[in-house]
C-alpha cells in the first residue's frame, strides 16, 4: 500500500494514530473562504492553502505533522487597506489515546502540542486552528502612516491645546 493517500471529501483521517503508524501523507490544496472562522478574519476571501499533513512515528509517539502554505488578505489596523499576510507553518502534534491523560511533561514541551486522537479527526479544523493561531491580532504594514483627519497640521501637538485651555483656566482666578 502507498504512504500517499488521497484526501476524502470530510478532511478526515479515520484512525490517526493508524496513519501515523504507517508513515502516510496526504497534500492537497484547498480555498481559505471554505473555513468559516477564518473567513470572518480576512478582508478578502480569496487564496488558497497548500497542506501537506504527514503521519510520523518517533520513539513509539504517534505524531501528525502538518506543513501550511498559505497567504491570507487581512485588512491592516493602520490605513485599512488589503494586505497580504504570506504563512508557512509547520506545525508538530502528538497523537494521545483517547481516554489516556496528557502527561504533564507534554504540556511543557515546546516542539509540539499534543491532541486527543479520537477517531475520525477533522483534519479541517486542525488546519483552521493553526492558521487562526498564526495571524497577527492587528495586523499592518510595515512602513504605513497612520491615517490623518483632513487639514489636520501634522506638527501640531495634540498637548497643544490642552496648554491653551490650562492657560485660559489660570487667568480665570
Amino acid at each position: 500500500m502507498s504512504n500517499q493517500q488521497s484526501l476524502s471529501p470530510g478532511f478526515v483521517i479515520a484512525d490517526p494514530r493508524e496513519f501515523a503508524r504507517r508513515g502516510m501523507r496526504w497534500e492537497f490544496d484547498f480555498e481559505l473562504s471554505g473555513l468559516e472562522r477564518l473567513a470572518d478574519v480576512l478582508a478578502e476571501r480569496t487564496g488558497s492553502a497548500r497542506v501537506r499533513v504527514e503521519g510520523v512515528l518517533e520513539e513509539g509517539d504517534c505524531f501528525l505533522v502538518l506543513h501550511i502554505a498559505a497567504e491570507p488578505r487581512l485588512e491592516c489596523q493602520r490605513c485599512l487597506g488589503v494586505m497580504p499576510w504570506p504563512l508557512n507553518l509547520e506545525s508538530k502534534l502528538l497523537l494521545v489515546a483517547p481516554g489516556e491523560p496528557i502527561p504533564d511533561e507534554d504540556l511543557e514541551e515546546d516542539d509540539f502540542d499534543s491532541i486527543v486522537a479520537e477517531r475520525d479527526l477533522n483534519v479541517r479544523e486542525l488546519i483552521e486552528e493553526e492558521l487562526l493561531l498564526a495571524l497577527p491580532l492587528a495586523p499592518r504594514h510595515e512602513k504605513c502612516e497612520s491615517p490623518q483627519p483632513r487639514g489636520q497640521d501634522d506638527s501640531a501637538s495634540p498637548f497643544a491645546a490642552l496648554a491653551k485651555l490650562r492657560g485660559a483656566g489660570n487667568k480665570e482666578n
